[in-house]
């Protein structure tokens, strides 16, 4: 299996349907974007992608009028590398952005930087504490507001003028009204475009706590235990005193954050469309960062593995006479792939040192189009270390998946079209077909990695940032260092 260097090697990428079809006539103004995150949100809790309940609503009508990606991978299982991926389109080794100790270095170009240098406006809002300024994913945004509750106690503590439990302030934090204000603030004081904005929603995140009617809205009968409070307590092992019946509360709980994420997404997508960014202008794009574990490995929660229900996330372009309606693409997606695309539909150069390639040809719903699959790379650091080491490798294509675990030294390979949970990893001898499709896939990929890092040196060519005291003290007050 070949593995074709994108962005990084080649410079341009050539696509005969994209962004110049798109973009083609006389009079065609640019479009703004809007670049929609829900933080920790799983595509098999919506209803456009097979959910039994009705969650999300809004997020089926963007989809019902857009294209779906039935298959999407991020770069890692938790929020500061998986948005700093995806910004810059590199894997989370390359763009170096891996863990709390690092931050993004002022040479990596971002999808900001590249809509800024063009013209656009660029607005970003945010509501969790990995996506503070602090770690540099503010990069070309000229305007980056912080929809937390707890913005002073932050900043104090990263001063090192208070102390402060940012656990408790950021999983307990209900930021959604907050952010649709001040979207709507932000609109009124800045009525012209194009302009790119960035959503960060996080509601979704544990804890769990929906506010009324949400709270109950799936599983009302329902009288035990779980509250959907401290799990990040909870997120090693499953409590030896619950049952199936109270990690099915728990996901009604995860379910009601989502129905009520949707209904604060679409007051702002309201707002929006009120101030000149409808679907006739505007490119919408709905993805998540990462997914979210409910035990299925043992787990709870994310950053703890690389498997499906933890990197998995979902991928909807909407823009109406443009991208097809109702299409879901099967072919498997990156996140390293949103940034080019939707520079690519803007009708915007790609960014020089991208890996990730543009799926606009994905977008015009032509059955019959040529499509080289790309196999995806994901990566979780041994965290907190100051000089991080690789502990977990995932190479996915459609059928196959490779987990190499560093720590005890062992690749699982999994069949994704028989084996969808990865519970049965398989013994060689098990292969329905030759061990050497996938092991080709992997050396590959690992290849790959390996000639996009050498290809990018001069950006990994940098000191160390030197972490203080405070910032030290910032996290194991998120409760991710010990």
């Amino acid at each position: 299996m070949k593995w074709k260097l994108i962005g990084a090697l080649a410079g341009l990428l050539a696509l005969g349907a994209g962004a110049a079809f798109l973009l083609s006539g006389p009079g065609r103004t640019r479009p703004s974007v809007v670049l929609i995150v829900i933080d920790s949100l799983r595509p098999d809790h919506l209803g456009c992608y097979g959910y039994h309940r009705d969650t999300s609503p809004g997020i089926d009508r963007l989809a019902a009028e857009g294209t779906r990606f039935e298959t999407v991978t991020s770069s890692t299982s938790w929020t500061l590398p998986a948005h700093a991926a995806l910004f810059t389109s590199l894997p989370d080794s390359v763009h170096g952005c891996r863990d709390t100790v690092f931050w993004l270095d002022k040479s990596r170009q971002t999808l900001a930087e590249s809509f800024r240098d063009a013209g656009y406006e660029t607005v970003g809002f945010f509501a969790g504490p990995y996506l503070h300024p602090f770690f540099g994913l503010s990069q070309g945004f000229e305007t980056y507001h912080d929809c937390t509750s707890y913005s002073d106690q932050a900043i104090g503590l990263l001063k090192g003028e208070l102390e402060a439990n940012l656990t408790d302030l950021s999983i307990r934090d209900v930021t959604g009204p907050t952010t649709v204000r001040e979207v709507e603030k932000w609109l009124k004081a800045h009525p012209r475009g194009p302009r790119l904005v960035f959503l960060h929603l996080w509601d979704v995140h544990f804890d769990y706590i929906p506010p009324p009617p949400y709270d109950r809205l799936y599983d009302s009968a329902y009288e035990g235990p779980v509250n959907g409070k401290g799990m990040a307590r909870r997120m090693k092992q499953r409590p030896a005193d619950w049952t199936a019946r109270d990690i099915e509360h728990l996901e009604a709980l995860y379910d009601g954050e989502i129905r009520w994420t949707d209904a604060n997404l679409e007051k702002i997508l309201a707002h929006l469309a009120a101030h000149g960014m409808g679907p006739d202008n505007t490119i919408y794009c709905l993805t998540a960062d990462h997914g979210e574990a409910f035990y299925e490995h043992g787990l709870f929660g994310h950053m703890q593995t690389l498997h499906e229900e933890e990197i998995r996330i979902p991928l909807i372009f909407h823009w109406p006479g443009k991208i097809a309606a109702g299409r879901v693409v099967s072919p498997p997606a990156r996140i390293i792939d949103i940034a080019p695309t939707l520079l690519d539909l803007a009708g915007l150069p790609p960014m020089p040192q991208a890996v990730g390639r543009s799926l606009a040809p994905l977008l015009h719903g032509d059955p019959d189009i040529a499509w080289q699959e790309e196999p995806a790379l994901a990566e979780l650091v041994e965290l907190f270390k100051g000089e991080p080491g690789l502990h977990y490798l995932a190479v996915r294509t459609r059928r196959w998946k490779e987990i190499t675990d560093y720590p005890n030294n062992r690749k699982l390979v999994y069949d994704m079209v028989r084996d969808p949970g990865e519970q049965i990893p398989l013994e060689p001898a098990d292969y329905p077909v030759p061990p050497a499709e996938i092991q080709d896939a992997y050396r590959a990929a690992v290849h790959a990695l390996q000639e996009w890092r050498r290809a990018l040196s001069p950006l990994l060519k940098r000191d160390t940032p030197e972490i203080t005291k405070m910032s030290l003290e910032m996290l194991k007050s998120l409760g991710y260092l010990k």
